[in-house]
């Protein structure tokens, strides 16, 4: 993996809206801990193509009163002014402020799939809501019609995935790295993790791959089916502190990538893959990627458009922000809290991604120095997700299709790819 960008219609920026009202409603989720919810401040509103007022900011949240055997909930953070939109540039979008919460599961509105907290959602230009998760409750991973579990070992890296590292709590999703008890961290240690059959990384046309014994713990929520294309894609996360009281360093916060990406499985066939990647080397910037290859099996460089964008003064991985990117067939545009920070048109060896793919939020930890220094990782580490959202480009007539598996191409549903030993093999 390593980093990408999202593409707006017609290779123009996209315009920010909120839905039914100028100000977004505040979060409805709540950071961690029993309390109960806190008010968050209210976002302001987006700026449009043309000139606009730049936004209000957000009120700080209160902290959250102890529930009956929990804890003081976090107050949320003011939110900061949204800058006017520029004229013929892109739009700014306001931030709101982070309160708790702890909304409970809602019905989604019409036509929208997940797990839903809210009645209404921001709205863009272009694109339609089709997917929500806002984590209001656990989800069964196994018994989910949209999300699962991967098995996964990457080759690169000391991370062995597994279900019992993704947990839910107050309307969010952690994933969690941890080494087995009496482990020393290595890439290759079969006192750890050893080698197993995986389902995750298998290659066509095969079932499954052996992998790597590895060191590390963590996990990987992933989307079932090749089934998402085009289209807006939008999370709301934090990474880990690997190093506590080091995380505003380069050198020494740790060394992995905590994620939001969309990625074809097998690999091998076509590996097309879009990144969010938020990197402890870069503890204040914002990274990306974007893959177009063929017939890979390892990190194909040379077909790979990496980036580092820089970020507001003051903003750190750690902080939870919101990151986005737009995906048509002509450009990838990457957002932070609403503003364009990257885009690319591709390359001729590395042209646009244009086969549907799964998307998949990851904490992938490493030893050496990758993206940092390994040996400063102090275990366990956690990076704390609080939604996730996907718009369709309107333009798109394929995907996604409404009743998975069977309703997607051969070549989307192969025997290869399979996530995990709990799902039934839905290959041709």
């Amino acid at each position: 993996m390593k980093l990408w960008a999202s593409a707006s219609v017609l290779g123009l920026s996209v315009a920010y809206f909120a839905t039914a009202c100028s100000v977004e409603a505040p979060d409805d989720n709540t950071y961690m801990g029993g309390g109960t919810p806190s008010t968050g401040g209210g976002g302001s509103s987006a700026g449009s193509s043309t000139p606009t007022t730049a936004g209000v900011a957000g009120t700080p949240a209160t902290g959250g009163t102890p529930g009956t055997g929990g804890v003081p909930g976090t107050a949320g953070m003011a939110g900061t002014p949204a800058a006017g939109g520029m004229t013929g540039g892109s739009a700014g979008a306001g931030t709101g402020g982070g309160g708790g919460g702890g909304g409970g599961k809602v019905p989604c509105p019409a036509n929208v799939t997940g797990h839903c907290s809210e009645a209404t959602y921001p709205a863009y230009p272009g694109y339609t809501l089709n997917l929500v998760e806002d984590f209001p409750e656990a989800i069964d991973l196994d018994k989910d019609p949209i999300w699962t579990w991967s098995d996964g070992s990457p080759a690169d890296g000391q991370t062995g995935f597994r279900k019992e590292q993704i947990t839910f709590a107050d309307g969010h999703m952690i994933l969690t790295a941890e080494q087995p008890a009496g482990c020393m961290p290595k890439t290759t240690n079969a006192g750890c993790i050893p080698g197993r059959p995986s389902y995750g990384e298998a290659l066509s046309p095969n079932k499954q791959a052996q992998v790597s014994p590895m060191g590390v713990w963590s996990g990987e929520l992933r989307s079932k089916y090749n089934n998402y294309r085009y289209g807006h894609y939008e999370v709301k996360y934090s990474a880990p502190i690997a190093n506590p009281g080091q995380e505003n360093t380069d050198t020494m916060s740790g060394d992995f990538l905590s994620t939001m990406f969309i990625f074809r499985t097998p690999k091998n066939v076509k590996w097309n893959e879009i990144d969010i990647e938020l990197e402890p080397n870069h503890h204040d910037k914002v990274a990306g990627n974007m893959v177009n290859a063929t017939g890979a099996t390892g990190y194909p460089g040379g077909n790979a458009l990496p980036f580092v964008a820089d970020a507001p003064a003051g903003y750190n991985i750690s902080q939870e922000h919101v990151y986005a990117f737009d995906w048509t067939p002509t450009k990838v545009e990457w957002f932070l809290d609403g503003k364009s920070i990257h885009s690319t048109t591709g390359s001729a060896s590395d042209p646009i991604p244009s086969l549907s793919a799964k998307i998949m939020m990851n904490l992938w930890v490493f030893s050496g120095n990758a993206f940092g220094e390994g040996s400063n990782n102090k275990f366990p580490f956690h990076a704390t997700y609080d939604y996730f959202r996907f718009y369709k480009l309107d333009s798109e007539t394929m995907y996604p299709c409404a009743a998975p598996p069977g309703c997607l191409a051969a070549d989307d549903k192969t025997t290869s790819a399979q996530n995990n030993p709990s799902e039934v093999n839905y290959g041709m």
